[in-house]
């Protein structure tokens, strides 16, 4: 679903895609365990750059279902911040297990409950860490960056970053505009995870 309601200055609320190639078939070879994921990331009241996330009403009025939900920062021609963009459902969390399953399954591994026997005999277990997932505008470009570090239990020499970034220039920025540019960022970080997965 495409869509955003409210005014530059208001909260905005959006629908993402829900990723393409989930597919929890029997025939997957490998099983994998995903143990938690953790949005690690760091917000600030006033921050330096448009890229630090940061909410409108600042940090001291927001709950952490708000921070969980917070996606992006609306700012006028001049840089100036507007309104934020919030999730209408689910979290960012949500939204990165969502395409890391998915990956895992273009790699090969069907994604089993967590468990002491299901973590005992995985081929693979992993810890998610969300450390940039925050989308943008600024001086005529939306920009959306998203970094994650699958850290590999059974094996931490072989933990997993990837971190993509896309910038489009745009003349009005609308919530289709916007919705669009954090849908094709997510489906460049899942093709760049999968890839990732398979070489490993």
């Amino acid at each position: 679903m495409i869509g955003l309601t409210g005014c530059a200055t208001s909260r905005g609320l959006v629908t993402l895609n829900a990723p393409q190639h989930v597919n929890q078939s029997e025939t997957l070879k490998h099983t994998a365990v995903i143990k938690i994921v953790e949005d690690d990331r760091h917000f600030e009241n006033r921050p330096t750059s448009p890229s630090i996330p940061s909410l409108k009403g600042g940090l001291n009025n927001a709950t952490e279902e708000e921070k969980a939900r917070a996606i992006a920062r609306k700012r006028n021609t001049y840089g100036k911040a507007l309104g934020d963009i919030l999730l209408r459902e689910g979290t960012v969390s949500s939204v990165v297990q969502d395409r890391v399953i998915s990956a895992l399954n273009q790699a090969g591994y069907k994604v089993i409950p967590t468990s002491v026997e299901n973590e005992r005999k995985a081929d693979l277990v992993v810890s998610v860490q969300i450390n940039k997932f925050w989308s943008w505008s600024n001086l005529g470009v939306l920009s959306t960056e998203i970094e994650t570090t699958l850290v590999n239990d059974k094996n931490t020499a072989k933990n997993i970053v990837v971190d993509t970034k896309l910038v489009r220039p745009v003349h009005v920025k609308t919530g289709q505009q916007w919705v669009e540019n954090i849908n094709l960022a997510l489906d460049e970080y899942e093709t760049k995870l999968a890839k990732e997965l398979k070489s490993k």
